[in-house]
């Protein structure tokens, strides 16, 4: 019986993202399943490209040729089912192609290299340099320097090879310039590449060399060689004798070493002894001794030294455990978030239920928002776990991630922490996921496919009936209005795991300080309860969620200001390097002391950032330990370790720092947090701006008073009588959310309406407009044919808050679900951005289509 595989292909474009249709030949039909890697010949020239098995099917009622499969890449399938199912779901989810969400679910480390080789036609199997050169009336000169450098490649060569070979060539001959008219390197290669590719075919059809396509499948892994005796000794030195075997002092030296040491590594052998690796390989070929290999795994390192608590549980944290535990195999089980005030010992809760579904042979995925919280937490999980705990994040090597994945998929690893991507690691019997700090951001993914990680573990409790956790002290307002409204189960811990009050909140109007002459960053009073603190031997944290040394760099002459040549915005003043960065696409200048608009020289710095903070603290309190956690500081890997564990150990009395700092960190020595402008983000353009504020002051004043002593909060602001500010001081999040959720029903923003955000951008900001002009026209025709006439649900076209990023001009389109059923107006979307996409756009613009977007700038 004939089989057929619909795969997909692994290509980016848009215009492949469809199930493809291949037969399965004979020998491979008992062996293929749903899932498998395989090697597929595409396109015109039938290049192997890698593919992915979807469906198998036993008839085939496409009236097309239909291809047959080379071969299968690995021995069991690298994706499974469910995987399968996810996949669909996420493509219709997000509006993605299936690529994009097949790359955040395959193992990272696998790479497929593909290659045109030439050798000569078996007519010519015999020929030689001489005969070439007899065959010059039939051949010309690029012809026969194609058959002259297959057989000086022992009668093979790769097909850029033999174009590199070609440029060395023509340049020995002539300027590259008069050959080609071309100086561009790569234009260059392009350009021999395509002339060879075209007299190759000649070639072919004329008999003279045979084209075949060639791949090689790699995979990131490592073995180790171990080297043992083959035999016992005292037998090896019989068969030493009776075969007359000749061993040189060197080779003597390691069958005496290894004599007394077995399984010894390659290079240690090589290292100890000073032998050679031809003397050992020697020894192998003599029957003497044995090579082992052995996978070896990357661990990624965690430099962080946690010490340990002695905890005693309390009954709030008891009866979270025993709601959760008691409810985990039960089927119609909903998620549970846990709303936690900040120290209420959301951690050690998690850490019961993991290890409760370990004894039920259940594994566990703990994730964390930020990199900055991962040592920490892999440190306490790793004092209780021990070596199932493993890691998984961006910060890690292609090699290590691919490492993680094997251990996984081999058992070692039982439980892992890490970052959004981590939910998708190939667990064969995951029990648990646990959403640390759930309300954070960067849950929501900003590259395709832009999914929610949340959205992700609530499709996880139907179809794979784990158990979802979510816990934050400050939840976002739509999902605490989902477990309001019994989507979730509600578990409050309403008291600090210490028995400790929460950190008590003091505020300093700004604007007073000024008004009594003080014009410095630090109010009075913060600055006295620093002395303070620092003198009885505590620490203090500082927070600014502004890295740099100062927002921007102006001109007070003639307002000048240094803004990045590639994005809308202005440039952040780095004073140690004296540049100015765009924090958006990295572009840098050097900031110079004149004006290049008016030649003035008064240039000057506005603006706080946190590196302006850490050097007026040195300034202000002389002798004091200072550091600074930020994205300038950690940009080396287990730079962020090494800063975490110095403040731990107390090498630090002051840290100073970004949102990277705010939350899960735990420090026992920490009794002061200074919050040094609390309403910076009020007023910024977004309508989550209250519950970002609300969130971010709230988690960093929970660094406080996490231990013994009990901690205290200055909070710096001008509008001091904002309702959020008030709000915040009480620690009153019902409060909170209260007055937030009648503002969101009041405009019709999440819970009560889903958004999409489509923008469109390129470098040509005519193009873009036109685009996305086109893309609004068809959409409203498209509307009108189905009886909708009302489009206030669309908002725009307009531009991005921040029109251009790294000179890509963006305008955008915001849709609300108001009056419009959502599964409609996303079908209309995909319909005009993904199916009939060339009909609509030109192809030298982006389109980026974003559900329920964080932000809109």
């Amino acid at each position: 019986m004939e089989k057929y595989a619909k795969v997909i292909v692994k290509n980016n474009s848009q215009y492949t993202d469809n199930l493809f249709t291949y037969k399965v030949p004979e020998f491979l039909q008992d062996e293929i399943c749903l899932g498998h890697r395989v090697l597929v010949p595409f396109g015109k020239g039938n290049k192997p490209i890698e593919a992915y098995v979807f469906k198998i099917i036993e008839n085939n009622d496409e009236d097309i040729k239909t291809k047959y499969i080379y071969d299968i890449l690995d021995e069991r399938p690298i994706l499974k089912r469910q995987d399968l199912e996810l996949i669909h779901w996420m493509k219709n989810r997000y509006l993605c192609t299936y690529m994009d969400c097949i790359n955040l679910i395959i193992p990272k480390g696998y790479k497929l290299n593909n290659y045109k080789s030439i050798t000569l036609h078996p007519s010519l199997k015999n020929i030689d340099t001489y005969e070439i050169y007899d065959l010059s009336e039939k051949l010309s000169e690029n012809k026969r320097f194609v058959l002259q450098s297959v057989l000086d490649n022992k009668g093979k060569i790769k097909l850029d090879k033999l174009v590199d070979k070609k440029i060395e060539y023509s340049t020995a001959v002539a300027e590259e310039s008069e050959l080609y008219g071309i100086k561009d390197k790569k234009t260059l290669k392009r350009k021999v590449t395509d002339n060879l590719n075209s007299l190759l075919y000649k070639m072919k059809e004329e008999s003279l060399i045979d084209l075949r396509w060639e791949y090689k499948s790699i995979k990131n892994e490592i073995k180790v060689c171990y080297i043992s005796l083959k035999m016992d000794y005292v037998e090896m030195m019989f068969y030493i004798k009776e075969n007359k075997i000749r061993l040189g002092e060197k080779q003597k030296q390691i069958l005496e070493f290894l004599k007394n040491n077995e399984d010894v590594e390659l290079n240690d052998l090589v290292q100890l002894l000073n032998a050679s690796k031809s003397s050992i390989k020697s020894l192998e070929e003599k029957n003497l001794i044995e090579f082992k290999y052995e996978d070896f795994y990357r661990e990624s390192k965690s430099n962080f030294n946690y010490q340990n608590k002695d905890v005693i549980l309390n009954e709030e944290q008891n009866n979270a455990i025993e709601k959760i535990t008691s409810e985990m195999f039960n089927e119609d089980k909903k998620p549970y978030m846990i709303h936690g005030v900040t120290g209420s010992g959301k951690t050690e809760v998690y850490m019961e239920v993991i290890d409760y579904a370990l004894k039920q042979g259940l594994d566990s995925i703990v994730l964390v928002p930020e990199i900055s919280l991962t040592p920490q937490t892999i440190a306490r999980f790793k004092n209780r776990f021990k070596d199932i705990v493993g890691v998984f994040h961006s910060r890690l090597s292609e090699g290590e991630k691919h490492d993680v994945f094997r251990e996984i998929q081999k058992g070692n690893i039982r439980i892992l922490i890490g970052a959004r991507s981590a939910i998708f690691a190939p667990f064969n019997s995951l029990g648990v996921v646990i959403l640390d700090e759930f309300h954070e951001s960067s849950y929501k993914s900003d590259k395709n496919p832009k999914f929610s990680t949340l959205e992700i573990g609530r499709y996880l409790v139907k179809k794979r009936n784990i158990t979802l956790v979510m816990g934050s002290a400050t939840p976002s307002v739509e999902e605490y209005y989902r477990a309001k409204n019994g989507e979730y189960e509600l578990i409050e811990l309403k008291k600090r795991a210490n028995n400790k009050p929460l950190p008590k909140i003091e505020v300093v109007d700004m604007k007073e300080e000024l008004k009594c002459g003080n014009r410095s960053f630090l109010s009075n009073k913060l600055r006295l309860q620093i002395e303070q603190e620092i003198k009885n031997n505590n620490q203090v944290i500082l927070f600014l969620n502004r890295r740099g040394y100062s927002s921007f760099v102006s001109c007070r002459e003639c307002g000048y200001v240094f803004e990045c040549k590639n994005c809308d915005i202005s440039l952040t003043y780095h004073k140690s390097q004296n540049i100015g960065k765009c924090h958006y696409c990295g572009y840098e200048e050097v900031i110079p002391k004149v004006c290049p608009e008016c030649k003035s020289k008064y240039i000057k710095e506005f603006g706080l950032g946190t590196e302006k903070i850490e050097e007026e603290i040195k300034q202000i309190f002389e002798g004091v330990r200072v550091l600074r956690l930020d994205k300038d500081t950690t940009s080396q890997k287990y730079e962020m370790e090494n800063i975490l564990n110095k403040f731990q150990n107390k090498e630090a009395d002051i840290l100073i720092g970004t949102q990277m700092i705010s939350k899960g960190l735990d420090f026992k020595h920490v009794t002061l947090v200074g919050i040094l402008s609390a309403d910076m983000m009020l007023n910024f353009p977004d309508f989550k701006s209250f519950e970002n504020t609300f969130q971010l002051v709230t988690q960093v004043s929970g660094r406080a008073g996490r231990s013994e002593k009990e901690g205290k909060v200055i909070l710096q602001a001008y509008d001091t009588d904002s309702s959020v500010i008030k709000r915040i001081v009480n620690y009153d999040f019902d409060g909170f959310y209260e007055d937030e959720i009648k503002i969101r029903k009041l405009f019709n923003y999440t819970p009560f309406n889903n958004m999409i955000s489509v923008v469109v951008s390129s470098k040509n900001e005519y193009m873009v407009k036109k685009n996305i002009t086109n893309f609004y026209n068809t959409l409203v025709y498209l509307l009108k044919e189905r009886g909708i006439s009302d489009f206030d649900f669309i908002l725009g076209p307009n531009p991005c808050s921040i029109s251009k990023i790294n000179s890509n001009y963006r305008w955008q389109i915001l849709f609300k679900d108001d009056n419009i059923e959502i599964n409609l107006l996303k079908g209309i979307i995909k319909y005009i951005c993904i199916t009939k996409r060339e009909l609509v756009f030109d192809k030298d613009v982006n389109i980026s289509i974003d559900i329920n977007p964080n932000s809109i700038l």
